[in-house]
């Protein structure tokens, strides 16, 4: 099978070809963080620093809290909450019982988080005093058995609980751990087979899926992670504690490989908890990694670029989305960037004017991009990292360690892979790949096959062995009988100088099927015309790619997860027909 396989050189070659992956639950990880880093401040939130003691003592009185209430292996406890401290402990909390954890975009409308509450067969909702009456609304209608409030009173104490009228159903988050224990107890475990998460998909089409992510997909994901991006490997201790350690022990040559030093990286980012970015990268990624972690309530571009400066942050990801705001930002060359070794991006492509562009932004970082989806936990290739490895601007880099990738014929006719160069549907193949979805199995049985993902995206595996993503196979439009990638035709766009964004969809002709139509911001004080765009468009494409119908956005609609919104673009064309 012509599955990639790329030059060492672009691996760490003091790491091993294969990990070998401990046999452990993802409370493992927390306790081994505990050993590690104790005293070391985990996050910073309104100026106020956690030590990662701190998040470990909070997060066992909850487990013990919902121990208390009956809940324990294999129940599913979510989260319904914005981005907050109390978010960490719930988190945490809730693997350490045993139970599963399942986040909720607290943002959600009535109809949503009904589906999503019953789907998961949730028994406890964690929520926030500012969203909690949505949860109030729908409650007859769940399952739930208990909602735990929190609030802004209880950021940094249990002292002070939110005020709640008298209700069997409903506690206090700080009441619930001040008079809780912090004890730590076996629930049990079966790493292979219990779940740890139920994250739903984004739902594009038809209703989401939950994806079920067991405790060994998670601890997979994290040592996958901890390798890719600080060369460092698993040590399990006798008494089951998970730490990981860089293998280079020299410091200097460490900061030759991979410039930002184990375990003292200020990372930032806008991704919020709820989503599996922020999830995975501001919880348990740097709990693994003894990273400090600033927390922003939400993404205020003058906010966040005061942020690095005042904490030297050291490492950020982000969305495309936001870079493009960062970039076109007044004033943004005032501020002091020479302390960012590392610019990550994920869920979706950049394009390669915007990749320049940070670059030139971030002069003494490595700028990459990187790959992956819920239901491969969270990543899957990423832009090489270690020194001396060859970047390739244009792709997401290589698959990460125990991972294969490869892209079969978009018709679903076989699961040959496809020759180098050729467009196809990626596939994944590694210990991060979900168990399945939940209490779906025929929708389980379509997606992996014999062990691989099938992603629904549609790439590119060049000869070397790098990834390069195409566009959504959801997102792909038929025009005329061709096949168009809306991808491609933004990034033609987008590299004209009067253009700071633009998006692409199929709206449906009767004539052709689909026509592309493309919505664009224009950067302050353009004056370009829509007529000037399209002609500067279609005389870059090929003649099935053109441009059909063009419109000037002052802003795109976004989800809560920072990303455009393409699903309300083309309900809004829909609606209009």
């Amino acid at each position: 099978m012509n599955v990639q396989l790329s030059s060492t050189v672009n691996y760490d070659p003091d790491l091993p070809d294969f990990l070998d992956i401990p046999n452990v639950s993802a409370g493992a990880i927390l306790k081994g963080s505990i050993k590690q880093f104790g005293k070391k401040n985990a996050y910073i939130y309104r100026d106020t620093p956690i030590t990662y003691n701190e998040i470990h003592q909070q997060s066992r009185r909850f487990a013990n809290a919902l121990r208390k209430l009956g809940i324990g292996r294999g129940m599913v406890v979510s989260t319904h909450l914005p981005t907050c401290p109390q978010y960490l402990a719930a988190y945490y909390g809730i693997i350490l019982s045993g139970a599963v954890y399942s986040p909720l975009n607290p943002y959600l409308p009535a109809g949503d988080l009904t589906h999503q509450l019953n789907d998961s067969q949730t028994q406890v909702v964690v929520t926030h005093e500012s969203v909690a009456h949505s949860i109030r609304e729908v409650l007859a209608d769940t399952q739930v058995k208990h909602v735990i409030v929190t609030g802004d009173s209880e950021i940094f104490t249990n002292e002070t609980p939110v005020n709640l009228e008298a209700d069997e159903k409903w506690h206090s988050f700080a009441a619930l751990k001040a008079a809780a224990s912090d004890e730590e107890f076996d629930p049990g475990i079966d790493p292979e087979n219990d779940l740890v998460h139920i994250a739903y998909t984004g739902g594009t089409t038809g209703s989401p899926k939950g994806v079920m992510i067991t405790h060994a997909n998670l601890v997979s994901n994290i040592t996958q992670i901890a390798a890719w991006t600080a060369g460092a490997l698993p040590i399990l201790d006798e008494d089951g504690a998970l730490r990981f350690a860089p293998v280079e022990q020299d410091l200097e040559a460490y900061k030759i490989k991979y410039s930002i030093p184990f375990a003292e990286e200020v990372r930032l980012s806008p991704s919020p908890l709820f989503h599996i970015t922020g999830g995975i990268g501001m919880i348990v990624s740097p709990m693994a990694q003894g990273v400090t972690t600033l927390l922003p309530d939400r993404f205020v571009p003058a906010q966040f670029l005061d942020l690095i400066e005042k904490y030297k942050v050291s490492s950020i990801n982000g969305a495309p989305a936001m870079w493009n705001i960062l970039l076109n930002l007044p004033g943004i060359d005032s501020y002091d960037f020479s302390t960012i070794r590392n610019i990550s991006s994920g869920a979706a492509p950049l394009s390669q004017k915007e990749l320049g562009l940070l670059k030139e932004m971030f002069p003494n970082a490595r700028v990459g991009e990187g790959y992956g989806l819920t239901e491969g936990t969270a990543s899957v290739a990423g832009s090489v990292i270690v020194a001396g490895g060859v970047h390739k601007a244009g792709t997401v880099g290589l698959p990460t360690y125990n991972t294969k990738i490869k892209v079969v014929a978009l018709d679903g006719a076989s699961e040959e892979a496809l020759p180098s160069g050729q467009a196809g549907e990626i596939c994944i193949y590694g210990p991060q790949v979900m168990k399945g979805y939940f209490n779906k199995p025929e929708e389980t049985a379509v997606t992996l096959r014999n062990g691989w993902l099938h992603t629904g995206d549609i790439g590119i595996i060049d000869e070397d062995g790098y990834l390069a993503i195409v566009d959504r196979k959801k997102e792909m439009l038929i025009y005329n009988g061709y096949n168009v990638y809306p991808s491609r035709i933004e990034e033609v766009i987008v590299s004209h100088p009067a253009v700071q964004n633009a998006i692409v969809i199929g709206k449906p002709a009767k004539k052709f099927g689909e026509i592309p139509k493309a919505f664009v911001i224009l950067k302050p004080g353009s004056c370009l015309s829509e007529e000037e765009l399209i002609n500067y468009t279609n005389e870059r494409v090929v003649h099935y790619s053109k441009v059909r119908e063009l419109e000037f956005l002052e802003q795109f609609p976004m989800t809560a997860a920072g990303k455009i919104s393409k699903i309300h673009l083309k309900k809004q064309e829909m609606e209009k027909q």
